[in-house]
C-alpha cells in the first residue's frame, strides 16, 4: 500500500498527464524515487515548466484520499509495473500509470477485444444497432469493450450483457467518477 501512494502522487500531478508520468517513470524508475527527488533533479525532464513545477508539490492529501475513496468504494489499482498490467495497453502512445478497477479482471492480452465507442445522443435505432453490435459480438466469443456514456457505448454493453458475456466499461474520469458515484 505504501508504494501505491507514490504512484498516485506522480499520476495526480498537475500538467502531467500519462506521457508525462511515463517520462517520469523512465529517468526515476519507479514513483517513489521521483518523489523524493529534487527540483534539480526534474530540470533534465522534458516536460512543459509547469509539469516540473507540479512535481515540486509534495503533498499526500490527494493519494490518501484516493486511497481511501477506493477502499470504501472497492476499487483495486493496478499500476504500469504490475505483471497482470496488459500488454496491449502498454502499446499505446500513452497508456495510463495507474488502472483502477472493479470487478473481474480479464485477460486482454488472451482474448479477441473490440471497442465499441459512438455519439452520445444518437438515436433510437442507433442505439437499437449499437445493442445489437455488442451482442453479435460477445454471442461471436469477442470482450467488448466501450465507456459507459449514455447513447452507443452503454448500449453495446448492455447488448453485450444481454448475451449473458461480460463486457468492460472505461470510464475516463476513473476513481473519480466511480467515487462521485457518476457511474
Amino acid at each position: 500500500m505504501a508504494e501505491l501512494k507514490y504512484w498516485l502522487w506522480l499520476t495526480t500531478r498537475k500538467g502531467l498527464g500519462p506521457a508525462g508520468a511515463l517520462t517520469v517513470l523512465d529517468h526515476f524508475s519507479t514513483p517513489e524515487r521521483a518523489y523524493y527527488a529534487g527540483g534539480e533533479d526534474y530540470e533534465s525532464l522534458p516536460l512543459t515548466p509547469f509539469a516540473r513545477q507540479s512535481l515540486l508539490d509534495k503533498s499526500m492529501d490527494e493519494p490518501n484520499k484516493i486511497l481511501g475513496d477506493c477502499d470504501r468504494i472497492g476499487l483495486r489499482i493496478m499500476t504500469f509495473q504490475d505483471a497482470g498490467y496488459p500488454q496491449r495497453l502498454r502499446q499505446i502512445a500513452a497508456p495510463p500509470a495507474v488502472l483502477y478497477i472493479k470487478g473481474k479482471v480479464f485477460r486482454f492480452d488472451e482474448e479477441p477485444a473490440v471497442a465499441v465507442v459512438g455519439m452520445r445522443k444518437c438515436s433510437l435505432r442507433g442505439r437499437e444497432w449499437a445493442e445489437r453490435f455488442g451482442m453479435d459480438l460477445a454471442s461471436s466469443g469477442a470482450l467488448v469493450v466501450s465507456g459507459m456514456d449514455e447513447g452507443v457505448d452503454c448500449h453495446a454493453v448492455r447488448g453485450a450483457l444481454k448475451a449473458g458475456k461480460p463486457a468492460v466499461s472505461v470510464l475516463a474520469g476513473g476513481w473519480r467518477d466511480m467515487a462521485e458515484g457518476s457511474w
